[in-house]
């Protein structure tokens, strides 16, 4: 089993489930007053993934996820919340509404993670610089991320929309959330992750033909999560995702031939709060 940080092949539902720790104490809107946050908050935690072997496979292996989450007013922030391990300010402007900025470390993808892939090379790490709104609406929370490369080999930028319903359960020590999202990826994202150089089709074991991927919609998802709160401190969270890949990034070869357009992820974590 490889540790491994998420990038945005696997959505940030996986690990976003962990910002809503439910304490013991309290109602769900008490966890949410500004009065009741600490000046210091700090959450460590580890989980066991179950993820395709690179975004388009249709092998899949088991990982381990590190976690951690230090706030300062929450407003200065270093945590692995929404992927890799990242850096952001954030700043809720009204009970309803946030924003944040930042830049976080995603992983990349190495030739020798699958036989589809050998020959093409490696996409090494790289660093990402994040944008984020968030806009709540009853049991809604509607959210939109801009994610782009600033070093690294996909060199590209998304654009994320969803929607996630969440319901406070067992006397607010559980939360159960759902929700919808669509991804928008262009051109050198989609190229450099889903195409097939000239030379990458000349080495590669697999026979490929060049490819060349255009911008467009990349995937739509639904993710689900359930989190509980055995105490104050120590929760529980399982968490899962379908992803279906659209455009030029399901008629790959990489996902077309050799793997599948049908994503699936799941995560189980264990997350302890002081």
């Amino acid at each position: 089993m490889r540790v491994i940080y998420l990038d945005r092949a696997v959505s940030a539902a996986l690990l976003t489930a962990c910002m809503t720790l439910i304490s013991s104490e309290g109602t769900a809107e008490e966890v949410k007053s500004p009065e009741n946050k600490d000046v210091w908050e700090f959450e460590l935690g580890a989980g066991a993934t179950v993820s395709p072997e690179y975004e388009g496979s249709d092998e899949y292996e088991p990982g381990a996820v590190p976690y951690f989450h230090l706030s300062w007013k929450d407003t200065v922030v270093a945590t692995t919340r929404g992927g890799g391990p990242g850096l952001y300010l954030q700043k809720s402007w009204r009970d309803d509404f946030s924003t944040s900025l930042g830049v976080r470390y995603e992983g990349g993808r190495d030739q020798d993670d699958s036989d589809a892939l050998d020959g093409l090379g490696d996409l090494d790490v790289g660093a990402v610089a994040v944008g984020n709104i968030a806009y709540e609406w009853g049991p809604v929370e509607f959210s939109a991320e801009l994610a782009h490369d600033l070093t690294g080999d996909r060199d590209g930028t998304t654009a994320t929309l969803g929607a996630e319903y969440s319901k406070m359960l067992f006397e607010n020590r559980g939360r159960f959330a759902i929700g919808p999202t669509v991804t928008w990826a262009d051109e050198e994202y989609m190229d450099n992750t889903f195409g097939i150089s000239p030379t990458q089709a000349a080495s590669s074991r697999n026979n490929y033909s060049p490819f060349d991927a255009e911008s467009g919609i990349k995937d739509v998802g639904l993710n689900a999560s359930f989190s509980y709160a055995f105490t104050e401190h120590v929760s529980v969270l399982v968490s899962g995702e379908y992803a279906r890949l659209l455009g030029d990034a399901a008629d790959s070869p990489l996902v077309d031939d050799e793997g599948s357009a049908n994503q699936f992820q799941g995560l189980v974590g264990l997350i302890y709060r002081w």
